[in-house]
């Protein structure tokens, strides 16, 4: 109840005491001076003194409602002026965790940074938990509210009671350290967070690890405000995230621009999906053995007005951090089965699908859909999966692949001997082909130990009748060597770089030149770079 409604409701009892004290005085007083006159005895005397006692009586009544009133509102003030204390702690703390949240932070950021000595400094960080959205998916919301917790604690515990942890939302914290007599002092600290974090949580009877990347801004360097400050330790936060798993990095100025840059990347490559302006172009798979085309690799280029060619990984991981890859998987998909169709009967298509896709339960279905709308058939399909692509929730995974293979859909493991490479993929999951990566076929020649990479491969594959596709083809030497492997199939510079829609249409009319090779000298240009940049798959 609003103090104005008590003082309100109790109005009423305030103004009838106060009456029975002003009545019950003033007939009291009129009351004595002939009562001290008056006979004792007789029945006016004892009317007298029975008046006066009431009258006295009915002034006592007055003050003692008026003093139960005052207390009883006093006890209300103090009831609602704690209750008001309670309501802005809690809109200025976050429930589960008892950390402040943003509100709080920015209100005791001022107080905190005045105060500190000339010369001295205050880091600002920005952290979240690597990983937590598929902890939480896999093992429940419950217990993704208890890892935040002790995430929580054991960041107050690593920065200490002179610096400030608050939680901003979801699995995003920021830090304000304690004064720093050296701006390195705040690499210290975050080492001591990184630490504190890497050790294993035990919640229950479940054991989970996780990682944080940490970016850091300084005050006063960085900025005064903090806004400003969370903002550029955000930004420092994203460039600690792609060097790596539990890293931190300092706030450079540079960084604002390449993050405008990336935004304004953003923006053109949503538009030029809806404009389909980012296309598909085609890399020949050929059959080693007699040099013919066997099928296509599809590659997406982008030729942006302003930008001019932009990588492919320089757009894809940007599509896949801002929740465009699916259309632009889909777009091209389509685009690409609608090329292949008009292809002979015998060429397939390959196309790789995105990590981040690896995770939807209705990929299948999309896949299917778009083989039924441009009529490809099913087994003319090959879909590429990197290996860490099969990391994140290895059962979900292996569901949507064995789902696609039910369709007659190949699953190809590309980029295969790098990142997280495990024979047990090929045992567990339904693969059909192996690609093995360039950077060990483009090095057979000079180094041992990639050729003998290569041929275990050969050898591997053959046991467990799995075809094999090696990439990165450029000297007729390697070609050679592939050859006496055992190596069927493969793809690179040697046999050509990948061409337009129209361009391959040019490429099937007429015969492959024998001497269509890449000029002496030359290096591999991004213009063959996968759909899904190498970087990105290692970096997932």
């Amino acid at each position: 109840m609003k103090l104005s409604k008590i003082v309100a409701n109790r109005q009423s009892w305030v103004l009838g005491g106060l009456f029975c004290v002003t009545l019950g005085a003033s007939y009291a007083l009129s009351l004595w001076h002939p009562l001290e006159h008056m006979p004792h005895s007789g029945i006016s005397h004892t009317l007298a003194e029975f008046l006066f006692s009431f009258a006295v009586c009915f002034t006592v009544a007055g003050f003692a409602a008026m003093a139960w009133q005052y207390a009883y509102m006093r006890r209300q003030f103090s009831k609602q002026r704690r209750a008001h204390r309670e309501a802005m702690e809690l809109a200025q703390h976050d429930a589960l965790t008892g950390l402040p949240n943003r509100r709080k932070f920015e209100e005791v950021f001022p107080a905190m940074t005045s105060s500190i000595k000339v010369g001295h400094y205050r880091g600002i960080m920005m952290l979240d938990v690597d990983g937590f959205k598929p902890i939480n998916d896999v093992y429940g919301h419950a217990f993704g509210d208890n890892l935040l917790k002790s995430f929580a604690e054991r960041l107050a515990a690593a920065v200490g009671p002179d610096g400030l942890v608050a939680r901003l939302g979801g699995d995003e914290f920021a830090i304000v350290t304690p004064e720093l007599a050296d701006k390195s002092e705040a690499a210290g600290i975050a080492r001591r967070i990184l630490t504190k974090i890497q050790e294993s949580f035990e919640l229950g009877a479940r054991k989970v690890s996780v990682g944080t990347g940490i970016g850091i801004t300084i005050f006063p360097d960085d900025g005064y405000s903090a806004t400003e400050l969370l903002r550029r330790a955000d930004i420092a936060l994203y460039r600690a995230k792609t060097s790596g798993r539990s890293s931190f990095r300092f706030f450079e100025v540079d960084m604002d621009a390449s993050i405008l840059h990336r935004t304004l990347l953003e923006q053109r490559l949503r538009a030029a999906i809806k404009k389909n302006e980012v296309q598909a172009h085609y890399q020949p798979i050929l059959d080693l053995t007699n040099q013919t085309i066997v099928g296509f690799e599809a590659l997406a280029r982008w030729n942006d007005r302003d930008f001019g060619q932009v990588a492919p990984k320089q757009f894809i991981p940007i599509a896949e951090d801002c929740g465009i890859i699916t259309d632009l998987t889909e777009h091209l998909l389509r685009a690409a089965c609608k090329v292949a169709k008009t292809w002979p009967d015998h060429m397939c298509l390959n196309f790789n699908i995105s990590p981040v896709q690896l995770q939807d339960t209705t990929l299948p279905l999309k896949v299917i859909s778009i083989l039924s709308e441009t009529g490809l058939a099913p087994d003319r399909l090959v879909l590429e999966i990197t290996e860490t692509s099969l990391l994140k929730n290895p059962m979900s995974a292996k569901t949507i692949l064995e789902q696609l293979t039910a369709a007659r859909i190949s699953i190809a493991l590309d980029d295969f001997g790098t990142g997280h490479s495990s024979l047990s993929y090929l045992r567990d999951f339904p693969i059909q082909k192996v690609k093995i990566d360039k950077s060990f076929t483009l090095k057979m020649n000079e180094d041992k130990e990639s050729a003998a990479i290569v041929e275990a491969i050969l050898i591997l594959a053959d046991g467990l009748n799995i075809d094999v596709v090696a990439e990165g083809i450029e000297q007729p030497e390697i070609l050679q060597k592939l050859n006496s492997q055992g190596c069927h199939y493969g793809q690179g510079f040697l046999f050509g770089a990948a061409k337009s829609a129209e361009g391959i249409t040019t490429l099937l009319q007429n015969e492959l030149p024998d001497n269509e090779t890449v000029p002496e000298g030359a290096q591999p240009s991004s213009d063959i770079s996968p759909l899904f940049s190498d970087q990105k798959k290692t970096a997932i």
